[in-house]
């Protein structure tokens, strides 16, 4: 494959993936929630209350829940960005419109 094709297929996959979070961003958010949960009262349990299981961000509260969403709406804004970048860097490549 040639470059501009790569660069056109890793463009249409950041687009797709950024898509179907901001698509699916409350689903995504809920089981980040329900997930992170789970995983910090498994790590409550083996570790006990030590420093490495502090917490990041409250999980299963609403204002977790708030935070998960602007990070993943971040994620999914930033991926969609990259896309685009990496198709117009192929779409140049490919009209050989400079020489890159």
């Amino acid at each position: 494959m040639s470059n501009a094709a790569i660069d056109l297929l890793s463009g249409t996959i950041f687009l797709s993936v950024g898509v179907l979070i901001l698509q699916n961003l409350e689903t995504i958010a809920r089981f980040d929630q329900s997930s992170g949960v789970k995983v910090h009262s498994w790590f409550k349990k083996k570790l006990g209350d030590s420093v490495l299981n502090r917490e990041i961000y409250s999980v299963g509260t609403p204002s977790g829940f708030r935070k998960s969403r602007i990070g993943l709406r971040g994620a999914g804004v930033f991926s969609i960005v990259v896309g685009m970048l990496f198709i117009s860097l192929g779409l140049v490549r490919y009209f050989h419109l400079f020489s890159v």
